[in-house]
């Protein structure tokens, strides 16, 4: 009997799990620099709570299902809702109310490449204000998570959807709701799609070239001055936003950030500034996306509260770790305890104890094997440091640690050691603090 997986699921493997762990860890470094505080919300909701978000069709793109009481609930397929359920019920909350959560998800959708039906997230949002300055801080929040990463290549496209339907409302004259949202559809496509085809799949629904208006006024993208110059001859009363926006990111030193109205971000809550992070290779598809969404709180009961945030995808973050030319972060020095015989077995678990209790990553032998062996394990392991201990460093109460990297090698006593192995863990903790 084979036992496999169901489809558009799989094993994270060490490799790629240590990659997530150091994403994780450049998150949460993030939101503590940031100020927001982390949480997860609930992995199961009621299904009434999920359409809250994305209306009844979500069924069809989730795990729904009954539970044994009869009740409709769903596995989360994103942050937002959770985080955003939880900021609303409770309003002993001082605001700004600032969240950051990073946990698994599950989407019954297509898999494809660098997306999965199970797989993680990293989520910041900012619950109060309604002004440009919370929009600033998730921006700058994505623009140093991927610094800290040691992803600077990366660059911030910014959108506005406001902007988008004041000019479909006032330069097209297009005033229906349904018409405006299809037409948003339509300009979400065009990093998928060409033009044509585009123009060939809403002929039946918007007017060709109403709507070829619309996807060349999306095409205006660049440095931002050049976008903002471009914009002031349409005199769009929105485009004010997006001037404080830049000058405010200007100030922060947020480098790396494009205009670009082609970004509308596909779910309809929108409401106002939106963006997407991109590698040099755009064909990755988005590593984050975000923006303003004040309907959704509203939808849950506090039409007072504005909403703006940002979610990663973990997986499309680690093919780009896997693909960057930026140094790898150095591990801790691991070390290998290896003994000389069943003598000294006892005593080298003992040193490889006291290492771990010090903070040291260490492994001792655990099969028996011959010290030959042991150092071939200790090869294959990737440790920085063997121990080896014999008779005659059991009776001095020595070691012989050996840089297996250099090949140094030296008797000290265990105190000795631990200094040392301690020096080399703070020169990289050091490195790590200041990339």
């Amino acid at each position: 009997m084979k036992f496999s997986l169901p489809r558009g699921l799989r094993d994270i493997e060490p490799e790629d799990f240590e990659l997530m762990e150091q994403v994780r860890e450049a998150f949460n470094q993030t939101c503590r620099l940031f100020g927001f505080d982390l949480m997860e919300p609930s992995p199961l909701e009621l299904l009434e709570t999920l359409e809250a978000k994305s209306g009844a069709s979500i069924r069809d793109e989730i795990y729904a299902f009954k539970d044994k009481s009869g009740r409709e609930v769903g596995l989360r397929f994103d942050l937002t809702v959770g985080l955003t359920r939880w900021v609303v019920s409770n309003r002993s909350l001082q605001y700004p109310v600032k969240i950051g959560s990073f946990a698994g998800l599950w989407r019954y959708d297509e898999p494809q490449y660098g997306r999965y039906r199970w797989f993680y997230q990293w989520d910041a949002e900012a619950f109060g204000p309604r002004n440009v300055d919370a929009d600033a801080e998730v921006v700058d929040f994505t623009y140093s998570l991927f610094r800290r990463l040691g992803l600077d290549e990366v660059s911030i496209h910014i959108g506005d959807r406001k902007l988008l339907e004041e000019y479909i409302e006032r330069q097209l004259g297009v005033k229906d709701e349904l018409l405006v949202a299809e037409m948003m559809r339509a300009l979400d496509k065009v990093r998928k799609k060409s033009l044509q085809e585009i123009l060939e799949e809403y002929s039946s629904k918007v007017e060709p070239s109403t709507l070829s208006q619309l996807l060349d006024f999306g095409r205006l993208s660049g440095e931002a001055e050049e976008v903002l110059s471009r914009l002031e001859e349409y005199r769009l009363a929105s485009t004010t936003t997006l001037i404080n926006l830049i000058d405010l990111l200007k100030h922060r030193g947020v480098k790396n950030v494009v205009l670009d109205l082609s970004i509308v971000r596909g779910l309809d809550y929108y409401t106002g500034i939106v963006f997407e992070a991109f590698t040099a290779d755009q064909a990755l598809g988005a590593l984050a996306g975000g923006g303003r969404y004040d309907i959704l709180p509203a939808v849950f009961g506090r039409p007072d509260l504005g909403a703006t945030g940002v979610a990663g995808g973990v997986d499309r973050t680690i093919i780009a770790l896997k693909r960057r030319a930026a140094p790898t972060k150095p591990k801790e020095p691991t070390v290998y305890v290896a003994y000389v015989n069943k003598e000294v077995h006892a005593y080298a678990q003992h040193i490889a104890s006291t290492l771990r209790r010090e903070g040291l990553p260490a492994e001792v032998d655990l099969a028996e094997r011959t010290l030959r062996k042991q150092l071939e394990a200790a090869s294959k392991r990737n440790s920085e440091y063997v121990i080896i201990i014999g008779p005659k460093e059991l009776s001095s109460n020595k070691v012989i640690i050996k840089n297996i990297k250099n090949g140094k090698e030296d008797v000290k006593s265990i105190t000795e050691t631990i200094n040392l192995l301690k020096q080399v863990k703070k020169k990289v903790e050091v490195w790590c603090n200041h990339t």
